[in-house]
Order: structure tokens, then C-alpha cells, then sequence
């Protein structure tokens, strides 16, 4: 049986995932596996194990904790290795370590005593005024002597607390010419022999893959040809939006002199060897052509099923100011200028049908190639659980989510009692609860944590808690010592996570598959069930207010019933269709009405389950594309 997988983001708490995969996957086998940032790495590596299922991919992913846990060159462990902070980034990095490795208590300590060892220049730099002021004190005598050196010290204090908070915000403007990020993911200051994360993670996901070191990178087109589909959110800047990858629109540009710093040397080599195929139409191929030609440097992005996985994780995993940010290029067509530079195109191509790319280059101006950026798929969709949805679902969709134990509840020995999958259909409907203190400076701080939290997940929170929907998702818990923030995590607690997590999948498989010899579990059925009364339940309210609309005549325009529906005939306005296709639209159209009739007074919907779900017309953020063309 086959069975889908989506896994949240949570940086080192996707430690959790590798032998949760491994054990749905003694079950079932992965047909379509999605993730954002860390959950991205999760869904690379579960998807590579997939397609090396025959040479022990999941033997290989079940082991991949035990790795990162063992000690690199460095004396870290494996996973505290994978980040390696640039020049720029090297005095934040630690400066952020030593708040978030503390024992306990406040993180202020760890913070000054972090500012004073990274910023010890400026430090010294900042005392030197208040050291003058004592040293002259000093030389006086009476009640002057007294106050001047008190003056001095505590001049002293302040130019020290200055000059180390302008280091850090200077040392900050630096890393935001790198990328916005402290490490890249390739190799930095002080790293020895380790590592760094993205070359780490390219040769686990060639080793799942059962590829052979020195083979061409495991490509999206790869997955696909062996029945694998694989979703990765990442998030563009530029654009204010989440997009799944890999994606068919072909605007998007490289460099690969930028690429070089963020992917291994063969990866970039490979991606510029591989450009998008020409259209077989003359008129695009030309256009096609003329657009790589005027973009000089930077090299088109392969086609979708020709990007290796190892990239597009990476997009998804630029965890903010932690890791850098990608930048692609593209033609930013709300300038004017690019819209003159392409009508001028156009009209050259009518007037010359027959002319060369490089006598069209020579004599038309160029359109400006803007930077477009792309940062953590977890900042828009950090659990994407709406991947490879559908109306009535044809094998189950699980989904891992991380948050932190409810209050009351402390953590267990037990790693199976750590986590929480609803039992009943009522179960996990509530959604869970953020205090929020009032007092001190440090209540703005959790009251700024709380919006920033609310924004990036208030429709996923949504999704987590419907039916059809709750009863499939399993929440693994973890403190505040674990996963996350915690790149330094001591092997027991790598170890309990991972077990954790084999925990929960564990009980996902119970309730949906059932244990062997006990028959089938009602899960499995009961959810499909669930499905289906949503999904009808919300049909039947999308069919009510289209009838509405439908009918309702407002004055001073055309009815919809004389734009589409029996013996309509009224001018369409615009996308206008053949005389065949309008009376098949109008046929169409009293069908939906008749319909609609039938179930605007649905009996069964008192009885659906609850919340109550709504039909809406959403864009597809490229997590449909392409999904439409496999059958299961």
C-alpha cells in the first residue's frame, strides 16, 4: 500500500524524522513526500530512500541519526559541524551560540559575555574614554578625586555596551552582504576537516539513492520516473510568496559564480550543462534564445524534472539570518523599460523573420535582470499539509508536526508517550493555546514572538485541526533543549528524538494499517468516511452561493444566466469561446444549477463534522502542477 508523507519545518528538529520515515516505510511504500526547511531535508532523504529501497536506502535513513550524533574532526558532533559561519558571520554566530548552548536561566549573561569575547576591539575601543576619565581622577585629590572616578567607571561601562552593540550591528550590516545568512552551508572560518551541511547532505542523498559517488546528481525527474513525487516549499522575497518547488515557469536565471559558493563545484557544472529544452515553435525557441543571450553571465534554470533535489532542498532550508538566502534573476516586467525592451524584440522578430539571435542582440536594448530572493519554505507554509491534497483521498496522507508539550504534560522516558495522534473524531480539535506574560521587557519580546508565530502559521494551525485532516497529522513534542535552535544537541538527546519520532510513525501505522494478525485497523476507513462527509459538506455550501449569485440581478449588468445557462446569448466581454464550446458551456451550466437545487437543503449537513469547511478559489502555489498527471 502506499501512503504520503508532509513534515514540518523546526532546523535540528528534524532529527525526529529519519527513522519515522524508515518505519512507515516497513509499511507502506512513499509515493509522495513533502516538506518545508528541515522538513524538506526530511522529504529529500525519504524520497532518495524510496527510489534505493532494493540497495537499503531506509537501512541507510535509519542510521542517519546514530551519524549525526558521532563526533566530527572538530570534536562537535555531525550536526553541530553541518554549520560553519562565514569571515562576516563568525562573531554572531558565536555570539548566538553562547545564548542558545546556556545551562538555563536568563540569556542575558550568555549574551554579554558573548559581546565581550566577539567584540573585545570595540569593547576596549568603548572603555578607553571612562579609563582616561579614572586615570585623571585618580591624580586629583578630595570629594572631585571620588566623583571623577565613579564618572569614569561608569563612562567606562556605557562606552563598552555602546561600542559592542554597534560591532554587532555593523558585523550584521556585513552579513547581509553575503546573503543574510551566518553560514552558506559550504565550508567556513575554523572548520577543519568537517563537513559543512550542503555537501554532507548531497552525498546522503546520493548514498539513499544507491547512486554511486561521481554519478550525476538524484534529479526531481529521477523521482518521477520511479513513481515518486516530491514537494518542497521554499519561500520568494521578491515576491511576497511561497512557492513550491520544483516549478515550470522558466523566467528564473542563475549565476553560477554565486552558485559556486553555495553548491558543490559538480552541482553547478551539471545545472549549466543542463538548460530548459527549446520550444519546437520557431517565434519562442527565437525569444528563448534572445532572453539567454542578453542575460550574459547568468544561465537559465533547468527544467523541473532536471533539478537536482539537493538544490531545491537547500532553497527550502535558508533558515532566516542562520543560513544565506539563494538568489535567482529574473526580468522584472512591472518596469517599463522591460516591457519597451520586449515589444522592441517583437517588432524586430516581425520585421526580420529570418534574422540571427546575435544580429537581434547587436541592435535591441537589453531588459534589466533584477535579483529575486529566496529564503525558508517554513516563513509561508511551515507544514505544508495541503501537498498533494484532493477532494475524496485515494492512499492515506500522513503528516509530522513539532510543538512544544502541552502544558500539564511532562516529558517521558517513554518516547511513545511523547507524542499525540487522535484517537476519536473529536480528538485534537482544539487548537493549542500561547501564554503570554505582562511583565517586564520581556513580555514585548514573547508578544512579538507570538505575532511573527501567528502570522507563519495561523493557516496551517487551521488546516491541523479539520477534519479529515487532524486524524492523520501526529504531533511529536519536544522542550526547549531540543531540536530547534539547539545545534549543539548531546547524542542521548539526538537519539531520544529520533526514537520519538519511530514512535509516533509508529502509531500512525497502528491506527491505519493495524498491527499484523490483528485484521484491519478502522482508521483507515473511518477517515476516508470523514473525507467524504467534508468534502460533501462543503460542496453543498459552495453549490448554495453559487445559486445565489447566480440568480441575484443586480441593476445595470448582464445576468449570469445570459452569459452562461439555457439559451443564454448575451456578448461575452473577454476569454471568449466557439459556438460549440458556448452551448456545451450552457448545457454544463444548468446541469450545476440542477444540482445546486438538489443540495441547498442538505439534509445530511446538521450531522458533518465539525468545523465546518470552506470551498474557495485560492492560486496555486506550484503544489498542484504536475500532480494531476499521475494516477494512484
Amino acid at each position: 500500500m502506499a501512503c504520503d508523507i508532509v513534515m514540518k519545518g523546526g532546523i535540528t528538529s528534524g532529527v525526529i524524522y529519519p527513522r519515522a520515515v524508515a518505519e512507515l516505510a516497513r509499511t507502506y511504500r512513499l509515493s509522495r513526500v513533502g516538506g518545508a526547511s528541515a522538513g524538506a531535508i526530511a522529504a529529500a532523504a525519504a524520497a532518495a530512500a524510496e527510489l534505493g529501497r532494493a540497495t537499503g536506502g531506509f537501512e541507510e535513513l535509519d542510521r542517519m541519526p546514530a551519524d549525526l550524533a558521532e563526533p566530527g574532526p572538530d570534536g562537535r558532533s555531525t550536526l553541530a559541524s553541518f554549520f560553519q559561519p562565514t569571515r562576516n558571520g563568525a562573531p554572531l554566530f558565536r555570539l548566538m551560540s553562547s545564548a542558545t548552548e546556556r545551562a538555563g536561566g536568563s540569556p542575558i549573561p550568555a549574551l554579554v559575555g558573548g559581546l565581550l569575547r566577539n567584540f573585545w576591539v570595540e569593547a576596549l575601543l568603548g572603555a578607553l574614554p571612562g579609563v582616561l576619565v579614572v586615570v585623571l581622577s585618580a591624580l586629583g585629590d578630595g570629594l572631585a578625586r571620588g566623583v571623577g572616578v565613579v564618572a569614569g567607571l561608569l563612562l567606562a561601562v556605557l562606552g563598552v555596551g555602546f561600542a559592542t552593540v554597534f560591532g554587532a550591528l555593523r558585523a550584521a550590516g556585513r552579513v547581509a552582504g553575503d546573503g543574510f545568512g551566518l553560514c552558506t552551508g559550504m565550508e567556513g572560518v575554523d572548520a577543519g576537516d568537517a563537513k559543512p551541511l550542503t555537501p554532507w547532505l548531497h552525498d546522503k542523498i546520493q548514498a539513499l539513492a544507491g547512486r554511486e559517488p561521481g554519478t550525476g546528481p538524484v534529479t526531481f525527474g529521477d523521482l518521477r520516473r520511479a513513481g515518486i513525487t516530491l514537494r518542497v516549499m521554499t519561500t520568494n522575497l521578491t515576491r511576497h510568496q511561497p512557492m513550491a518547488m520544483p516549478w515550470r515557469t522558466q523566467e528564473y536565471f542563475f549565476d553560477p559564480d554565486e552558485f559556486r559558493g553555495l553548491f558543490p563545484g559538480e552541482l553547478v557544472d551539471w545545472m549549466v550543462a543542463n538548460p530548459p529544452p527549446l520550444s519546437d515553435e520557431p517565434g519562442r525557441s527565437f525569444e528563448t534564445r534572445l532572453r539567454r543571450a542578453q542575460a550574459g553571465r547568468l544561465r537559465p534554470w533547468p527544467a523541473a524534472d532536471d533539478v537536482p533535489v539537493i538544490v531545491a532542498t537547500r532553497m527550502s532550508l535558508s533558515f532566516p539570518a542562520l543560513i544565506t538566502a539563494v538568489r535567482l534573476y529574473a526580468v522584472d516586467f512591472t518596469q517599463p523599460s522591460n516591457w519597451e525592451a520586449s515589444d522592441a524584440a517583437a517588432r524586430w522578430r516581425s520585421a526580420n523573420p529570418g534574422g540571427a539571435v546575435d544580429e537581434a542582440l547587436s541592435s535591441l536594448p537589453a531588459p534589466a535582470f533584477s535579483s529575486v530572493w529566496f529564503t525558508d519554505g517554513g516563513l509561508c507554509a511551515n507544514l505544508p499539509v495541503h501537498f498533494f491534497d484532493s477532494p475524496l483521498p485515494r492512499h492515506p496522507t500522513f503528516a509530522f508536526n513539532l510543538g512544544p508539550f502541552p502544558p500539564g504534560t511532562e516529558k517521558s522516558t517513554n518516547q511513545a508517550e511523547n507524542s499525540y495522534l487522535p484517537t476519536s473524531n473529536l480528538g485534537g480539535l482544539q487548537r493549542p493555546w500561547y501564554p503570554l506574560g505582562t511583565r517586564g521587557v520581556g513580555a514585548w519580546a514573547g508578544f512579538l514572538l507570538l505575532m511573527v508565530h501567528t502570522a507563519r502559521e495561523w493557516v496551517d494551525g487551521a488546516q491541523v485541526v479539520m477534519p479529515g485532516y487532524r486524524d492523520r497529522i501526529v504531533t511529536v513534542f519536544h522542550d526547549d533543549k531540543e531540536g530547534g535552535m539547539n545545534l549543539s544537541m548531546p547524542a542521548p538527546v539526538v537519539t531520544d528524538l529520533a526514537e520519538r519520532g519511530r514512535e509516533g510513525a509508529a502509531k500512525l501505522v497502528s491506527a491505519f494499517a493495524g498491527t499484523p494478525g490483528s485484521g484491519t485497523a478502522k482508521g483507515w476507513d473511518n477517515h476516508r468516511w470523514v473525507r467524504f462527509r467534508t468534502a460533501t459538506s462543503g460542496l453543498a455550501q459552495w453549490l448554495r452561493q453559487f445559486a445565489e449569485a447566480y440568480e441575484h440581478d443586480e441593476p445595470g449588468t448582464t445576468p449570469y444566466r445570459d452569459f452562461a445557462g439555457p439559451d443564454a446569448s448575451a456578448p461575452l466581454p473577454s476569454y471568449k469561446v466557439t459556438q460549440a464550446q458556448r452551448a456545451e458551456l450552457n448545457r454544463r451550466t444548468g446541469q450545476v444549477m440542477d444540482l445546486a437545487g438538489q443540495w441547498s437543503d442538505d439534509v445530511l449537513e446538521g450531522s458533518a463534522p465539525k468545523p465546518a469547511p470552506l470551498l474557495r478559489l485560492v492560486p496555486d502555489d506550484g503544489t498542484a502542477a504536475g500532480l494531476e498527471e499521475r494516477a494512484d
